[in-house]
């Protein structure tokens, strides 16, 4: 019977043991999560959307734009791109040029452009279409709200995710 209860603790040991050691992995994880950098100017309205492979626990990928709300459709232009394996793309707008993205009011709202991604080609890499489509989107809406967004891109395989817009 000792030799039981023994058995007992210690596959209960190995448990809670795993368990500790999951929450802490999850925790790593997510303290990775790409956040949105400030921006050289801080001023002006902001857009950042994250997209996810399974859940929301971890984002795969996350764009931030400069939104110009003037005129009469919103211009947005890419700050950012980051991947949940490190790599990073900045635009300063100063050494290098924001990739301006087009707009489509259609329902869903839509942001679209198009990207240069790696492949195995002679080239090593080759250019396609790459779109965010915004539901429920509000041009003048901002604020701590977040709102359902999808990612249409062959390479970062059609995620979805969600978006936030900020500022002035």
């Amino acid at each position: 019977m000792t030799a039981r209860r023994l058995g007992l603790l210690a596959l209960l040991a190995v448990i809670l043991a795993g368990a500790g050691g999951a929450w802490l992995l999850w925790r790593a994880e997510e303290a990775s999560t790409p956040e949105p950098r400030q921006a050289q100017d801080s001023g002006g309205t902001r857009l950042y959307c994250q997209f996810y492979v399974f859940v929301e626990q971890r984002p795969r990928v996350a764009f931030y734009f400069e939104v110009d709300r003037e005129g009469p459709a919103p211009r947005f232009r890419q700050i950012y791109v980051a991947e949940d394996n490190g790599e990073r793309a900045d635009f300063d707008g100063v050494s290098q040029p924001r990739p301006e993205w087009t707009f489509s009011a259609a329902d869903p709202a839509r942001i679209s452009s198009r990207i240069v991604v790696p492949d195995a080609s002679q080239a090593a890499q080759h250019e396609e279409d790459i779109a965010i489509e915004l539901h429920r989107y509000e041009p003048k809406a901002e604020g701590p709200v977040w709102f359902e967004a999808s990612l249409r891109n062959v390479h970062f395989q059609n995620l979805p995710g969600k978006c936030r817009q900020s500022g002035a």
